[in-house]
Order: structure tokens, then C-alpha cells, then sequence
């Protein structure tokens, strides 16, 4: 008869797996991190955010539960087997059991069974010459099958009745708190025109700029600003003139929409670009306007000259308006 795995020995065991596999399913709102260090510290805050909450204390607890009935059930079955045996074979498990059981498991991990110890093992049936060894499985197997039967049913109960192991449920809780995080800071760190500051020269501001404009604004104006179904950007006719100040009247227009056309959104006002990015976009414009004017193959010019904000007082745009028929209100379709 083969020794059993002691209780203090395959219960700690089964726990610590328990706290690891704990530790190891990251939920949504914890960042995973490359690394054995970082995916350590990752489960560890996951481990004790679940245990704070007492869903770690009672899957522990319903584990350690179990593990000392199992622990019960095989010193009953011990006992039953060890009444059996014959009084040569009591005295040496009692031998063995003295020896202490990790002593017993590194000598039968290097020893072979005796054909006497193999002999008893023999079950009372077989096929072909072949005969089946009444092994017993581990203890440490057993108490992880039993203990993986009542997590399942527990995991479905929880599962079917609470919102216990819900992605769903744990990304809205993660989606609120996070939303009310991003409008907390663009409350304290958004921008109106009052605060907007043409930021043309900054290098950074104009590709973020550029790059928030191809995205969105190319739809109608092209790439290169030329434009396409919205008037050109280059040029300096300029369709509405809202504020004295050519970037703050970029920035109005782009934020609040065009008084003249209303296929010109208001990216502001509905919440479609920040008034950082905004104030970023407004830049990039201006730096068009200003750096790189007339598009090569620009639509033709709308609008009026704003001499205050032409490049050489309005006289080369006025030639170009001369020589190229402007649009119809009817075909203009967006507005500067």
C-alpha cells in the first residue's frame, strides 16, 4: 500500500496554486506590463484589490474547506486499506511511515517497486497477457480534481446569479471611471478661444496639427489645403471673418462652425475635437496660409480679400481672383 501525501503538505501546496492562478487572470483596469517583474506586481495589485473585496477570501476559504475533507476522506480510506493488509505488510508501512514521507518519496522516486509490492498491486483481471496496477492516483492530483469540481460549480453559480467574473460588467465599471477621469481633465485643461494661442512655430503643435487635419479636414479642404468641396486654405480670400485675428478667427470657424455654411461643423461645440486640438488644427492652417500659400491646383478663390491678413497686402491674390473665375455660392459647399 502506498503511503497517502500528508495534509500539511498537498493543502499549502493546492493554496499557493490557488493565490498564483488569483494573481495571473489580469482583469480590465490593470495594466499589463511586460516582464516577470511587472506581471508579478500587476497580479499582486489584482490579488489584493480581490481579496479587499472578499471574493479571494471566500474562494480561498471554500478551497481550504474542501481540501481538509478530502484530507478526512483519505485517512478513512488509509485506515480501511491498512486493516486489510496482512500483519507482515503493517509492519512495514508502519517502517515507511516513520521514515517520514518525503524521505519515502525521494527513495521510491530512485528505487523500483519489489515484484512482492508489484504482486499485491496486481488487479484480479486483464487482456492479453497484460495486467493493470492498482496505483493509486496522488493526493495533491485528487485534491486538485475535487477542488476544480466545486470551483466550477461555484464559478457557474456565481456566473449565472451575480455579476462575478463579468467582462462586460467590469469594463463598464472601468469605462465610467475612466470617462468621468478624461472629462474631469479636459474641464481643467481645455481651452475657448480666450485662451487659444497660435502656436505655428511649435514644431510639435503643427504635426499634431497636420496630422488631426488630414484625418479630418482633408475630407474637403485636400491635403495640401488647396481645396476640394471647401475653399482653399492658401489663398487669402477668406468666406467668414468672425475675429480681427486671423489664427482666432481659424480657431472660431473650426470650433464653432461657419456662419455662411452650415456643412462647416462645429468640431467644438459637438464634441468632436478638443479646443487643444483644436487650437493645434488652427495652427497647422495658419502655418498653410501664411508659410506655404496657393496651393499648387487650389480651387479657385471665395470670399474676400482681408488685406490685413494677406501676405503682400491682397495685390498677387487680386490678380489671381482676375484671372480665375471664382465659384458660385451655389456650388460652394463648406466655408474658412
Amino acid at each position: 500500500m502506498k503511503q497517502r501525501t500528508p495534509g500539511y503538505i498537498f493543502i499549502p501546496i493546492v493554496l499557493i496554486a490557488i493565490v498564483v492562478i488569483l494573481m495571473m487572470v489580469t482583469p480590465i483596469g490593470f495594466e499589463k506590463s511586460s516582464g516577470f517583474t511587472g506581471s508579478f506586481v500587476n497580479g499582486w495589485k489584482h490579488f489584493v484589490e480581490t481579496f479587499s473585496s472578499g471574493v479571494a477570501i471566500g474562494i480561498i476559504l471554500i478551497a481550504f474547506i474542501m481540501l481538509l475533507i478530502v484530507n478526512a476522506v483519505n485517512r478513512v480510506v488509509e485506515s480501511n486499506k491498512f486493516k486489510k493488509l496482512s500483519p507482515e505488510a503493517q509492519k512495514h508501512y508502519l517502517a515507511l511511515s516513520k521514515q517520514g514521507y518525503l524521505k519515502s518519496l525521494l527513495r521510491s522516486s530512485r528505487e523500483r517497486q519489489t515484484d512482492e509490492e508489484e504482486e499485491a498491486m496486481i488487479l484480479d483481471h486483464g487482456f492479453d497477457g497484460i495486467k493493470e496496477l492498482d496505483n493509486a492516483l496522488p493526493q495533491w492530483w485528487l485534491a486538485m480534481f475535487y477542488g476544480g469540481c466545486v470551483f466550477a460549480v461555484v464559478y457557474v453559480l456565481a456566473y449565472s446569479f451575480t455579476d462575478f467574473a463579468h467582462p462586460e460588467v467590469e469594463y463598464e465599471e472601468f469605462n465610467t471611471v475612466e470617462q468621468a477621469r478624461v472629462d474631469k481633465w479636459i474641464e481643467e485643461n481645455d481651452i475657448t478661444i480666450e485662451g487659444a494661442e497660435n502656436k505655428f512655430a511649435d514644431a510639435a503643435a503643427i504635426a499634431e496639427g497636420k496630422q488631426i487635419f488630414e484625418n479630418i479636414c482633408a475630407t474637403c479642404h485636400t491635403a495640401t489645403g488647396g481645396g476640394g468641396i471647401g475653399p482653399n486654405l492658401t489663398d487669402d480670400y477668406w468666406v467668414n471673418k468672425v475675429q480681427d485675428d486671423l489664427f482666432l478667427n481659424i480657431y472660431d470657424i473650426v470650433y464653432n462652425g461657419s456662419p455662411k455654411n452650415p456643412q462647416m461643423r462645429a468640431f467644438g461645440q459637438r464634441d468632436e475635437l478638443t479646443g487643444l486640438a483644436i487650437e493645434k488644427v488652427a495652427s497647422y492652417v495658419y502655418y498653410l496660409n501664411q508659410e506655404q500659400p496657393n496651393a499648387v491646383g487650389g480651387s479657385a478663390p471665395q470670399g474676400d480679400i482681408v488685406p490685413a491678413w494677406a501676405k503682400d497686402g491682397g495685390n498677387a491674390a487680386a490678380a489671381t481672383k482676375a484671372e480665375v473665375p471664382a465659384k458660385s455660392d451655389s456650388t460652394a459647399t463648406a466655408s474658412e
